[in-house]
């Protein structure tokens, strides 16, 4: 139910002050931190929050039942704010002004979000109205997939992959500007950034103004209304325009049409690629974040176009998972750049080896082992501690000179990502090392089983070694201790990085989440 529009309906007809000021009150902060980003200064942002809510009150009767009021809202503060931004150009002009230094907003913020953070507004800008609303709806406004559906009229599934297709134009048009942040950056630096609350004070001046369709606002907001609505005015014309043209077209015969289809189109040649389809399938899913039931030819085309390559017919794309044949149709340096992509994709993921060393010890050395290395996690019940490779074996080397009862080394090597069990007798070690783009960090979940439950998930680069023990002993006397490092090796069992040209400290460990 849009329950916006219910608000929107009860103020055009009844006149509802308390409906407008629900609606102002749930949006006014979305719609001045559109106005803050583009505008750079406090006080003009006000002024386009507060004309941009006049504009509503003026426009409520004519909206329609089916009308996102968010991605609306987000819209006319886009069009207010260049017009904003216009007159204020022609003032500084006139006053030989060079520029208006924009304001920082306090406190910090994360430097993903200040790279792409000015050129946001414009991205979204060029985004069609339903991607722009579904992103607003979800990252803007933090509604989840089941709302967003609600309110676009879809199920939670169809919203959730609209989300995530929209996001991904999202990214291909700042990619264009230089700005390539993860997808999953993106959506969390928008999200956790692009709403501040709005001031207090504005809320209400801006109810109050906006309730009398602007009869009692300043020239200058005045003036701000009318160049908004010339904006809109012009984009409403063009989309007009283009379907009218296209409806001549479509009936017009003889020269206009002759010369439409004798426009030189770009010579499209159909390739075949064969793919390790396990791996390949598995790869796409992980760079999408697409669900297994997704056709494989949809996950190609919507990765190749964050890759810059766009696939609008009579360009197809199509997989034979019997041959694991991927029949492309494109221009010859599209197929040229998807060769290598595909390359890429289709690459077995890295191999680790893992080892692990199942190590009773008496409990008056556990503190000073576990003074070795870093202490990163301690909530799951056991304490779990990050070493170095020296560190590992200068600790190996003194517990077995001093007597140490080491219960097994059982080691296996595994794809990253996949699951690995090493054990003896009741002992088990269950282990997922999954390795980061960087090519050297990885993210250890462990799982210990018999005679102690141990849990450890944390990120280590490669070689490092995580020990796990349990906070207490059982009998008093020792406590189990659990070594499990977790190596990167080429098909042949030879280490990826060479001990002498390490791309990271070794005697650090990484950011943990």
């Amino acid at each position: 139910m849009n329950d916006d529009m219910e608000l929107v309906r009860e103020y055009a007809t009844r006149n509802s002050e308390k409906a407008f000021a629900t609606l102002v009150s749930r949006h006014i902060s979305l719609i001045h931190s559109v106005a803050l980003r583009q505008a750079g200064d406090p006080h003009l942002a006000e002024e386009i929050t507060q004309t941009v809510f006049i504009i509503l009150a003026r426009k409520a009767g004519s909206l329609g039942p089916k009308t996102i009021l968010p991605g609306w809202l987000y819209r006319t503060a886009n069009y207010v704010s260049s017009a904003a931004l216009k007159i204020q150009h022609r003032r500084e002009c006139r006053e030989q002004k060079a520029y208006m230094q924009a304001l920082i907003q306090e406190g910090q913020t994360d430097y993903a979000w200040e790279q792409f953070a000015p050129m946001l507004d414009g991205a979204m800008a060029q985004l069609r109205d339903k991607d722009r609303d579904v992103l607003v709806l979800r990252f803007f406004q933090n509604k989840t997939f089941k709302e967003v559906g609600d309110l676009v009229g879809v199920e939670e599934r169809a919203a959730q992959k609209r989300v995530a297709r929209a996001l991904e134009k999202l990214h291909t048009i700042l990619a264009k500007r230089g700005v390539t942040p993860r997808m999953a950056t993106l959506a969390g630096a928008i999200s956790a950034n692009s709403v501040q609350a709005a001031p207090a004070a504005l809320i209400k001046t801006t109810t109050a103004v906006a309730l009398t369709k602007g009869t009692l606002a300043s020239h200058s907001t005045l003036t701000l209304i009318k160049g908004a609505w010339k904006i809109m005015a012009w984009t409403k014309a063009k989309t007009a325009i283009v379907a009218g043209v296209a409806v001549i077209l479509a009936a017009t015969s003889g020269t206009i049409v002759i010369k439409a289809i004798n426009r030189p189109l770009p010579k499209l040649e159909t390739r075949a690629f064969k793919v390790d389809a396990r791996t390949f399938v598995a790869n796409l899913q992980k760079a999408t974040g697409a669900s297994s039931t997704e056709p494989v030819s949809q996950m190609a085309s919507d990765y190749f176009v964050t890759k810059g390559i766009g696939f609008r017919p009579p360009k197809s794309i199509a997989f034979n998972d019997t041959q694991s044949l991927l029949f492309v149709k494109a221009t010859l340096s599209d197929l040229n750049a998807i060769e290598k992509i595909i390359q890429q994709l289709a690459s077995a993921p890295p191999q680790v080896h893992s080892k692990a060393y199942f190590i009773k010890v008496p409990e008056s050395d556990v503190q000073s082992i576990l003074k070795t290395g870093t202490v990163v996690d301690t909530k799951e019940g056991n304490t779990v501690e990050i070493i170095s490779p020296v560190q590992t074996s200068l600790l190996l080397r003194g517990l077995r000179s001093s007597g140490a009862m080491i219960l097994s080394e059982p080691e296996v090597v595994t794809l990253s990502g996949r699951q690995a069990q090493l054990s003896i007798g009741d002992a088990t070690v269950d282990v997922v090392s999954t390795l980061f783009d960087d090519g050297f960090t990885l993210k250890m979940k462990v799982m210990v089983s018999a005679p102690e439950n141990l849990l450890a998930n944390v990120n280590t680069w490669d070689d490092q070694t995580i020990v796990l023990a349990s906070n207490n002993s059982k009998d008093g006397k020792t406590r189990l201790l659990v070594f499990v490092t977790s190596t990167l090796v080429d098909p042949a069992g030879n280490l990826i990085h060479s001990k002498n040209k390490l791309p990271f400290d070794p005697s650090a460990i990484p950011p943990q989440e």
